[in-house]
């Protein structure tokens, strides 16, 4: 198989250091503090709720100011964005004695009356963690944790810290480098090379597998200016070993900052359910299916609502009554061998093909090892962001045109490919999506075969009971 990289773009002209500098990990940045006063308040407490909730509203304000902003509401509950023993950001929801904890620390509580100290009681607390966003001002709504350098229309976000515009908070903080408002040329060929290095050891069947590869990279990138859903991204192999799963990571990774964790999928129709589930309500950004077998129902019906129409879904909380509202910008991922694609999947995805010999599956077919790969995904991170700051650039100064028309259907997602599969042609990729009108037809041709079977055997069998011995009969 040859190098589809080398095949689209000659890499090795091009020296990555000169436009990046060299390949290090990054470093997690710390939060710094809000620039406003960090110096305790006194707040007055009374017999009316009203007082008390203006209180905790300063008093949060004021312990948000001094030890960096980590109290929010998320789907009207109070949280709290902690570290685990890890280092790494979690949200968990507040407490009754959490939440009092906060109310005191930075802010001394006295009576609206007399100015004498008081000491604020557990259930007072539990007054204001049944409060609304409507009664707690100050407090702002979180949507969720992310890991990587964030891409909006408003521009890159690479600083830590909650971000206005999406409600997000970003956990780590990186060093972009500068997209030009007018890419050269040779930012272009950098920005193309640097996907070539990337993805350039994997055995892909055809360029088109390559390209298909670039875009599932900038979906994930330009994920948040995506209204609705996005396709899945189906990643087959002809065998095992092939790097579906390290496809898969790898690039995640490179879009994220961090590698995404697998979901290992299940025969089990009701187990893929609840774990599709727990992945909308959680809203992780990436969702990977891995290892799915042939013939597993890898997309039940709530990954397919998930990815059509407008994304909207209603779930059930597991383990409750309670049910969750889910419309979070989210991207799916599913790899394994030789697929299975109903008709009524296949509208709903795209596809990248890799393909080994046989002879080779047990081999490493890669120069760096997984976590080579994967260690050099993580650190490119911020420059992958710049090479799909560079893609959206250039697309943006030829007037945002609409790629031409692909071989299959995709029009329940033209927002989709308006932008991504636009920054795509702009930047002289032309063969991506170009194998969409084989896998719709060709999948919709193995439905027309089942259907073909069962014509046959009622043909055969008439009204007769169907039994094997009717069968052999």
């Amino acid at each position: 198989m040859q190098n589809i990289a080398n095949d689209t773009i000659n890499a090795e002209d091009l020296r990555l250091e000169d436009f990046f500098g060299p390949v290090s990990n990054v470093d997690h940045v710390e939060l710094p503090p809000p620039p406003e006063s960090s110096l305790p308040i006194t707040v007055s407490v009374g017999p009316s709720s009203r007082t008390l909730l203006e209180s905790a509203n300063a008093a949060i304000l004021a312990y948000n100011r001094r030890y960096g902003e980590s109290v929010f509401f998320q789907d009207s509950s109070l949280v709290e964005v902690i570290k685990d023993s890890s280092g790494t950001p979690l949200i968990r929801e507040l407490t009754a004695d959490r939440l009092l904890s906060i109310l005191t620390r930075n802010a001394y509580w006295v009576d609206y009356q007399t100015d004498k100290d008081v000491k604020l009681s557990l259930p007072q607390a539990r007054m204001v963690l049944t409060s609304t966003p409507a009664e707690l001002p100050a407090v702002r709504n979180l949507s969720g944790l992310y890991t990587g350098v964030l891409f909006t229309e408003s521009g890159i976000s690479a600083e830590p810290g909650y971000h206005e515009e999406t409600g997000l908070y970003l956990t780590n903080g990186y060093a972009v480098p500068q997209v030009p408002d007018v890419p050269s040329a040779e930012d272009i060929s950098a920005a193309r090379a640097l996907f070539a290095d990337l993805f350039g050891e994997f055995r892909f069947a055809s360029p088109v597998d390559f390209e298909n590869t670039v875009l599932a990279v900038l979906t994930l990138i330009f994920r948040r200016m995506i209204s609705g859903p996005v396709p899945i991204w189906v990643v087959d192999k002809n065998v095992s070993g092939a790097g579906g799963t390290l496809l898969c990571q790898t690039a995640g990774t490179a879009a994220l900052g961090v590698v995404p964790q697998p979901n290992r999928t299940t025969a089990s129709s009701e187990e893929m359910e609840k774990q599709i589930t727990s992945a909308i309500v959680h809203g992780r950004p990436f969702v990977i299916l891995d290892n799915a077998s042939r013939g597993t129902n890898w997309a039940p019906d709530i990954l397919l609502t998930a990815t059509s129409g407008t994304g909207h879904v209603e779930v059930r909380q597991l383990g409750s009554y309670n049910t969750a509202s889910c419309d979070k910008p989210m991207t799916f991922a599913v790899n394994g061998i030789n697929l299975d694609c109903r008709a009524d999947v296949s509208r709903r995805v795209y596809k990248t093909r890799l393909s080994t010999a046989r002879a080779l599956a047990d081999e490493a077919p890669f120069t760096r090892s997984k976590s080579e790969l994967l260690a050099f995904a993580e650190a490119v991170h911020p420059q992958v962001v710049w090479a799909a700051g560079v893609f959206y650039a250039v697309w943006k100064a030829a007037g945002c045109p609409k790629p031409d028309l692909c071989s299959g259907n995709v029009s329940e997602y033209d927002a989709w490919y308006r932008l991504c599969g636009g920054c795509m042609a702009a930047n002289g990729y032309s063969l991506f999506l170009s194998n969409l009108h084989e896998l719709q037809t060709e999948e919709n041709g193995f439905d027309e075969d089942g259907r073909a079977v069962i014509d046959l055997l009622f043909a055969r069998l008439g009204a007769e009971p169907f039994s094997v011995k009717a069968v052999q009969k």
